[in-house]
């Protein structure tokens, strides 16, 4: 099973954040409910070294995910670790009138965090 836990490991280990990204939703929209519950549940691990932004992206998109499918909200992504408190982190390097639209779009859960996405960011394809 293809975890949050895991997933940071694997983009500790070097890995692009949105293929990971992906990969993880690929499979979480494809499994039945309470495996997406212990997908989302277990706290990444202290041994993966991601950037501050995508820790946060990732606990974002479990809090987001919880919701969505009203599954329970794992407490490890309420952890201030994962919520950036000094500059917003911006998805696609945004400026002008799209950092306007992702501050207006972006779903509260990522808000929450100082994350600023498209509101679809979680949809796949």
């Amino acid at each position: 099973m293809f975890t949050i836990s895991r997933a940071m490991e694997q983009l500790s280990c070097g890995e692009s954040f949105y293929i990971v990204l992906g990969d993880f939703l690929d499979e979480f929209y494809r499994v039945e409910s309470i495996t997406r519950n212990a997908m989302l549940a277990d706290a990444p691990s202290a041994a993966a070294v991601v950037s501050r932004e995508h820790a946060a992206l990732f606990a974002a998109a479990a809090h987001k995910l919880a919701n969505d499918y009203r599954l329970p909200v794992p407490e490890w992504v309420m952890n201030s670790k994962y919520r950036l408190t000094d500059e917003p982190y911006f998805d696609c390097n945004a400026t002008g009138n799209l950092r306007l639209l992702f501050m207006y779009k972006s779903p509260t859960e990522f808000k929450y965090r100082n994350l600023f996405v498209d509101e679809n960011f979680l949809v796949r394809v």
